[in-house]
């Protein structure tokens, strides 16, 4: 099998032209650092296997964040043909990853994206002038772009005159791909390629002694370097790349200082060599439009914001929403949930057996199936903003708010994913500038209000707040948001403060929504939300109603308070008691969610005997339910539920990538602010502003006091310190 590497900076179409190769549905973005780890997948081309492998973006190999490290380690280690995606529109800045691949004596192929854009701009671009310098050169549209023998050939083969002449005539996009497939080499030359190529980087036994040529613009820093140290060429190319083998500490920071004065000799190299082969119209600015003067002013850009996403929200919600889930319910009710109840009613008299399937299978059905069309939607909405590049211009309005917090811009986007799902976006933390940044970020995270919290808003919302419940909905996502941004503000003053907060920030220009790829990205997510909580939901939902039906003599029960489960929570219930939550119904539902926040409503529906989305609703406002609220620990229950412990899945994420100890500091930070801010809440409604007041005063005293000792404990004040004697 011949692995295939697609490497390139960030937003340069790579994840567009790994799903146009492999007919996959790779999350794509107009937005830096959507690709978080390598993406592979196989497919056959003439009878030969190939792997292609998605890289996250990557600048340079002296790599500055994680998912750049992940993609240097991979393009330096693996066997591979290595294909270099670059924007036509930034040349300069993609090919300084292209001359650092030449400097190490890599064979790769670069392919020129969104040239016709760039053409459309009034650009030039002399392919044949480039080749002299890169030998391997083609022009691709990373979105139509097909698989063959030829694009993936490292031989000389610019295609630049075909594709300027048929670039505007879409009709003409499969002749231009018929020709490029008829100059398809033998597959002999892939296989020998890949056999020259194996073990290259780990044995380190190339001829760099000869290659100098080829990097005549580092060859001062070569001499330099040799005639303080006893290192080869090799060693000091490599270490100009980021990669210090066998090299002592004093080596490596002599090699370290001289970085700034090689980037700068890379790019006076880059900015000769393009000067004749790019012709830039004047007043050119990739990325930048008319419409720019409008959407980058401060205050358009949060109202539009804002009322986009309450107009999602209701539309999700309220209007397009239910309509969706209400006809896949009645169909799934004619067509599986009816016919299989008859046949049971028929076949059987066991009323476990019967309640077992009507109560504890079909609810968990009825659960994802009623919330399936929300999340396509969901998911739907948020790939708009990235698509069209709007989250780059929120990131570039919002950073100078966001620093006060200490978060820069591209926070928004980690935000915005949280809404989608805290564990992918716990994930995309990775992207941040600083260690201290990117852990501020996961444990910020889960205060934001995922997809799967969303129905339980709907349901105890609707139930007491009626017509109401969209602002109550709305509020609860404003509390979740300001919460995280006090909370980081207070991590930024203590423990976490920012080392590196600078906006570094691709600007890609305003697109038109690609309708096909909207259509994909809700049957992807539909598919995947059912793959990954069908089984949960089902599993944990069938494990709940046998505890809530079966009593210590391992018996059937309808009463749910003959349950085990009942007795158990029955046990720990008085802890909620401040907080209004002291029934044992609501405590089963709290610390099943725990496992899964979808699984809160499926728990409630099983305890309330609920067959319906519309039963359940009216159940909760009924004292003789097992699960019953009154409005103010209705409030209390929403409250707690948006800001309390994260799922499983997220806590696995947490320890993995920022360590045990955080893990357990975000849980105990996230269930002190869920309790206190649900007492403040409860007892408000319940008993008049003073409690809260004074519980509020107290929590600040607290955490002031707490800040204050954090931080002169970790930055104690010494007698010789400069810095410190003059504070």
């Amino acid at each position: 099998m011949i692995k295939v590497l697609l490497i390139g900076n960030p937003n340069v179409g790579k994840s567009t032209l790994f799903n146009s190769l492999t007919k996959s549905n790779a999350h794509t973005g107009n937005f830096h650092g959507v690709t978080v780890e390598e993406k592979r997948k196989i497919v056959k081309l003439n009878n030969e296997e190939y792997e292609f492998v998605d890289l996250p973006g990557i600048y340079s190999l002296n790599t500055f964040s994680y998912e750049e490290e992940v993609s240097k380690q991979i393009i330096l280690t693996e066997n591979a043909i290595r294909l270099l995606i670059v924007d036509a529109n930034s040349l300069e800045r993609n090919l300084y990853l292209a001359l650092q691949l030449k400097e190490l004596n890599l064979n790769f192929k670069i392919l020129i994206n969104n040239y016709d854009y760039f053409l459309k701009k009034g650009n030039k671009l002399n392919i044949n002038e480039l080749q002299k310098h890169f030998n391997n050169v083609e022009i691709v549209n990373a979105k139509k772009c097909k698989l063959s023998l030829n694009l993936l050939n490292l031989e000389n083969n610019s295609n630049q005159e075909i594709y300027e002449k048929n670039f505007t005539n879409t009709k003409n996009e499969a002749f231009f791909q018929k020709n490029l497939q008829k100059n398809s080499e033998n597959l002999k030359f892939f296989k020998n390629f890949y056999k020259n190529e194996r073990g290259q980087i780990k044995e380190n036994n190339l001829n760099y002694e000869k290659n100098l040529e080829q990097i005549s613009h580092l060859k001062k820093f070569i001499v330099e370097i040799k005639s303080n140290f006893n290192l080869s060429s090799e060693q000091i190319i490599f270490a100009f790349n980021g990669v210090y083998k066998n090299l002592n500490e004093e080596q490596i920071l002599y090699i370290k200082n001289l970085l700034p004065q090689i980037i700068k000799a890379r790019y006076n190299y880059l900015n000769k060599m393009l000067s004749s082969t790019l012709t830039i119209k004047k007043n050119y600015v990739y990325g930048y439009c008319k419409a720019d003067k409008f959407l980058l002013n401060p205050l358009v850009m949060i109202v539009g914001f804002f009322a986009f996403f309450f107009a999602s929200i209701y539309t999700i919600f309220f209007a397009i929403g239910p309509i969706v889930a209400n006809w896949l319910n009645t169909a799934f009710n004619f067509f599986v949930i009816n016919p299989i109840m008859n046949l049971l009613y028929t076949s059987t008299s066991n009323v476990w057996l019967i309640e077992f399937f009507s109560s504890g299978v079909f609810n968990s059905f009825t659960t994802i199936i009623t919330f399936l069309p929300q999340v396509c939607l969901l998911f739907i909405f948020l790939t708009i903003l990235e698509d069209s590049g709007i989250i780059s211009r929120m990131a570039y309005v919002l950073d100078d708010f966001l620093t006060k917090f200490g978060l820069n811009g591209k926070s928004i986007y980690i935000i915005l994913m949280g809404v989608g799902c805290n564990t992918m976006s716990t994930l995309a933390s990775r992207n941040a500038n600083s260690k201290n940044l990117k852990i501020k970020t996961a444990l910020i995270n889960p205060y934001i209000s995922c997809m799967a919290r969303l129905p339980i808003y709907v349901i105890v919302a609707s139930a007491f707040f009626g017509k109401k419940s969209y602002f109550v909905i709305v509020g609860l996502y404003l509390l979740g948001l300001t919460v995280a941004l006090i909370t980081s503000a207070i991590l930024n003053k203590t423990i976490l403060k920012n080392t590196d907060n600078n906006l570094f920030l691709e600007f890609p220009p305003l697109r038109h929504l690609d309708v096909k790829h909207l259509y994909n990205v809700g049957k992807t997510n539909a598919i995947d939300f059912t793959r990954r909580v069908f089984g949960v939901v089902l599993s944990i939902g069938v494990i709940v109603w046998i505890l809530t039906h079966t009593n210590f003599s391992f018996q059937y029960t309808q009463t749910m308070t003959d349950s085990i489960l009942f007795f158990f929570a029955e046990k720990i219930a008085f802890l909620f008691a401040p907080i209004g939550l002291n029934s044992a119904g609501v405590v089963c539902a709290l610390v099943v969610g725990i496992m899964a926040k979808e699984l809160i409503v499926s728990t409630l529906s099983i305890s309330n005997n609920a067959a319906s989305t519309a039963a359940l609703i009216s159940s909760l406002t009924l004292s003789s339910s097992v699960v019953h609220f009154n409005t103010a620990s209705a409030v209390s229950f929403l409250i707690f539920t948006l800001l309390y412990c994260p799922c499983i899945s997220n806590l696995a994420v947490l320890k993995k990538e920022v360590g045990k100890f955080y893990m357990w500091f975000a849980i105990i930070c996230q269930l002190t602010t869920a309790y206190l801010l649900s007492f403040v809440f409860y007892q408000g409604i319940t008993n008049g502003i003073f409690i809260p007041i004074m519980t509020l005063a107290v929590a600040t005293i607290i955490i002031f006091s707490a800040t204050y000792i954090i931080k002169k404990v970790k930055h104690p004040k010494c007698l010789t310190c400069n810095k410190c004697r003059k504070n």
